[in-house]
């Protein structure tokens, strides 16, 4: 049951950066800001597949060092 609450937060954290990296790319293409969202996108897009979660990709996690003392 632990690797299921494991693989829940690990797909939500891919979500969240998926959505937060799409928001900051149309708030610079409000902004008349192109370079800055082809940046943007440049961060999330690999080898031109539109979406890494599409493809056969593994997002690599480090263990949270922020709750140990």
């Amino acid at each position: 049951m632990q690797n299921q609450g494991t693989d829940w937060e690990k797909e939500t954290s891919i979500d969240n950066m998926g959505d937060t990296l799409l928001q900051a790319m149309q708030d610079c293409m409000m902004d008349d800001r192109q370079l800055d969202a082809l940046a943007i996108m440049n961060e999330w897009v690999i080898d031109g597949v539109p979406d890494p979660c599409d493809g056969n990709y593994e997002f690599m996690f480090m263990n949270n060092m922020t709750l140990n003392a």
